[in-house]
């Protein structure tokens, strides 16, 4: 079966805690906070799934103004379906949705770096100057 990438417009609670919490960024995110995990969906401008047979084994939650500018707060593959091109995948579906106008940015947990160095350019994510991140005072 082919993975399908589409635009959700209410990804479920349990998809978002399934594959984050069996990724990098699990370790980065409230994935035990049901109710803070809905509200970062219901505040996210673009979600856009990679699913397989339906089951949802990739995920891209954005901020945009789908003018100017957008930021990737998490890019996620389930740990038992990387290296199948599933996070490219999810890269090149932010793109088409957010259209040629609009530049994104995101920033990667230490795991992931050597991704974004492997498949970054071949969808024209590069590294960019200096990156800044204000932390937060709650935390995980």
């Amino acid at each position: 079966m082919s993975v399908v990438y589409a635009r959700e417009a209410a990804l479920p609670v349990d998809d978002y805690i399934d594959v984050v919490g069996h990724s990098a960024l699990g370790a980065t995110r409230p994935i035990n906070d049901r109710d803070r995990i809905a509200a970062m969906i219901e505040g996210a401008d673009l979600i856009v799934s990679a699913r397989l047979d339906g089951r949802c084994v990739g995920l891209a939650r954005c901020l945009t103004d789908f003018a100017w500018v957008a930021y990737c707060g998490d890019l996620a593959v389930h740990d038992d379906f990387q290296g199948r091109g599933i996070g490219k995948g999810l890269l090149k579906a932010c793109r088409e949705h957010l259209g040629d106008g609009v530049g994104m940015g995101l920033l990667s947990v230490p795991g992931a770096v050597g991704f974004y160095d492997k498949h970054g350019p071949s969808v024209d994510l590069h590294p960019y100057g200096h990156a800044y991140f204000m932390n937060r005072k709650r935390g995980v």
